[in-house]
């Protein structure tokens, strides 16, 4: 049987038949990996291919089809931030920070002249999510250090974490940031 579609959800474009971003994640939950899934997701978020009609399109598209259990813990923690992250490392961060429940950083915000990953502005606290791809090489590194060193020259405390120390375990992540924060 033939898949219905419903109006806007498939446009064509040079001759291929594109499906909406949201219905994508729907069908790539029956068979991706949690891991997988949230990816793709968080990189729709970052592409800014996937925002707030999108959540309340798939919880109504989800219902009763294979993959809602791995979609749905994800649209619950979707936030407007989401749409502001650079990177899956940011999003991975965001998420698990949302899911603990505590207030949100500023994401992407300008600090002080430098744009900064997250920024508890209450707390007086910055956090660089360093992912490999922008930040190995030493020219990156250097201006890492320069910004951070022109932040904390501000009266900010900066921190920062590499993706091996969030992306195994993005919670453990969240509860180190939140104990410096003294939330727990």
């Amino acid at each position: 049987m033939a898949r219905q579609f419903e109006p806007g959800e498939v446009r064509v474009k040079d001759g291929l038949r594109l499906t909406r971003v949201a219905l994508a994640l729907i069908d790539l939950a029956v068979e991706a990996s949690e891991r997988e899934l949230r990816f793709a997701f968080l990189e729709a978020c970052r592409l800014g291919l996937f925002g707030h009609r999108d959540v309340a399109y798939c919880y109504r598209r989800v219902l009763g089809r294979r993959g809602a259990k791995k979609l749905r813990p994800l649209l619950s923690l979707w936030v407007p931030e989401l749409k502001r992250i650079r990177s899956v490392l940011e999003g991975l961060f965001l998420l698990a920070w949302v899911e603990r429940g505590f207030d949100r950083p500023k994401v992407n915000e300008k600090v002080h002249g430098y744009e900064v990953d997250a920024y508890w502005p209450d707390h007086g606290f910055v956090l660089e999510l360093d992912g490999a791809g922008f930040h190995s090489d030493p020219m990156a590194r250097s201006a890492d250090l320069a910004k951070q060193r022109h932040l904390e020259s501000k009266g900010l405390r900066v921190r920062r974490l590499g993706y091996q120390q969030v992306a195994p375990d993005p919670a453990a992540a969240v509860d180190r940031i939140a104990r410096e924060l003294g939330l727990v």
